[in-house]
């Protein structure tokens, strides 16, 4: 495992071609900037270096590019730094050499500071990605609290728990009691709202798994938030610090949020046994729904993240096209996925080939069917509303308040709905820019050789 390595504010001074001396702009990392170091276990033939930006996305460079961020230190002129370079690489550098690399390789990734007189251009989100997300537990305090729940990933501790949801799930499977309990929670509205309290704090729950396991493995996790995935709202945890760690470590963090569903469900399991409140089962069931949902892997919930490491590639998306390229009679194997080795390529290739259908025919369901589910949000939107005025005038606290719940749930997926067809469009529209661009100009783009693996945060 390499280790992680914080650069301070480190400068170093460029040589100005036009002048005898060096000029007085100061060159640097952006503060906050980590060199995780060689991507372990990677299917690359040729495994990719990591540097995380101070917004917490993480970006796959060249073994060059990363030695040379790791020469700044803020004492050295780029003839210096080439010497350096050369020494470690055993390949030639020279002082020019250093200067490209800086304003064209590491300055775009946002790992240096810009210019002052320079705008600086912000990622764009993926499609697929988060939005409207906000921090909500800081860093300082996630990590707090994972001092003491990263004992819970011990081997005993592992095994007690496992066996515990064999012997749990046998009873539920075998025993009647949870018939009782679904028809208590049907007949009361309080009793749903209990349930839904109970889904957020399981949601909760889980980012702590990831960030627990994360620390376990020696690993700093980030900012635990909210935002909207898709359609509906989620946490997320900034587990890009698991990117420097080993294989077996960084699967470990992507079963950490499932794990500690489990133990949540034991706590459930342990009140039901205590108080007999049946309808606390039916939350247990919900949750193991919820466990079943996180092994999807074809968006970007655990299970997405469980195939990514297991192949090696930090981005499966970014190997849609390429794969799909490939298929086609007479083409060569496309970039990226010629970098790839056999077996991850394999795993990569089923992976698109069974997630690529499915996503589009999702796609295709939704646009249909969009001026429909439009006009079925906004109806149900007016009726829980009506409810809701109901409730409040008949003083009714519990219909109320489970009324105001629903009508949360209602608005929610349409304002997600809305960011990800805003977003398809826009990235739609930038890619028709970029093609309009190169038939204009008669050549082809160059190729950029460092890759965004990974924006801040995870949904759950």
């Amino acid at each position: 495992m390499t280790p992680l390595r914080e650069p301070s504010h480190k400068t170093f001074v460029l040589m100005d071609p036009s002048s005898s001396g060096p000029t007085r702009r100061a060159v640097r990392l952006v503060e906050g900037t980590r060199l995780h170091g060689m991507y372990q276990a990677s299917g690359h033939r040729e495994a990719p270096w990591l540097i995380q930006r101070r917004d917490g996305s993480v970006v796959e460079v060249s073994s060059m590019l990363f030695l040379l961020a790791t020469t700044l230190d803020g004492t050295r002129q780029p003839g210096e730094i080439a010497a350096v370079m050369s020494a470690e690489s055993g390949r030639r550098i020279s002082a020019a050499d250093v200067s490209y690399l800086v304003e064209q390789k590491l300055r775009p990734l946002r790992v240096v500071e810009e210019p002052t007189a320079v705008a600086r251009v912000e990622a764009s989100t993926p499609v697929l990605g988060l939005s409207l997300r906000a921090a909500v537990v800081p860093e300082h305090v996630v990590n707090k609290a994972t001092t003491w729940l990263q004992h819970l990933f011990e081997p005993p501790v592992v095994i007690a728990v496992l066996a515990a949801m064999v012997c749990l799930d046998a009873w539920l499977v075998f025993g009647t009691v949870l018939d009782t309990g679904v028809n208590d929670l049907l007949y009361s509205p309080s009793l749903v709202l209990m349930a839904a309290a109970m889904t957020v704090l399981a949601s909760a729950f889980h980012e702590l798994g990831h960030a627990a396991a994360c620390r376990y493995a020696g690993a700093r996790p980030g900012v635990i938030g909210v935002g909207v995935y898709l359609l509906w709202p989620v946490f997320y945890n900034d587990l890009n610090d698991c990117y420097r760690l080993s294989r077996s470590a960084r699967l470990r963090a992507d079963l950490g949020g499932v794990y500690f569903n489990a133990v949540l469900i034991l706590v459930f399991a342990g009140v039901y046994a205590i108080t007999g409140f049946t309808p606390v089962l039916v939350v247990v069931v919900l949750h193991h729904l919820l466990i079943a949902q996180q092994f999807l892997p074809f968006v970007r919930l655990d299970g997405y993240y469980i195939v990514s490491d297991l192949a090696g590639v930090p981005d499966l998306f970014r190997y849609v096209r390429p794969v799909l390229a490939s298929l086609v009679p007479g083409r060569r194997l496309a970039q990226p996925s010629q970098t790839l080795r056999a077996g991850p390529r394999a795993l990569v290739t089923a992976w698109v080939l069974v997630s690529v259908p499915l996503l589009v025919g999702c796609l295709v369901l939704l646009v249909v069917r969009l001026p429909q589910l439009m006009v079925t949000l906004a109806d149900s939107a007016g009726r829980q509303y009506d409810l809701l005025v109901a409730a409040i005038r008949a003083g009714s606290t519990g219909s109320a308040l489970a009324s105001a719940l629903q009508l949360v749930f209602v608005a929610i997926p349409a304002v997600g709905l809305s960011a990800v067809v805003l977003r398809v469009m826009l990235a739609v529209g930038r890619r028709h820019g970029r093609s309009s661009l190169r038939r204009s100009s008669g050549r082809r783009a160059e190729p950029a050789e460092p890759h965004a693996v990974s924006s801040a945060g995870r949904p759950t």
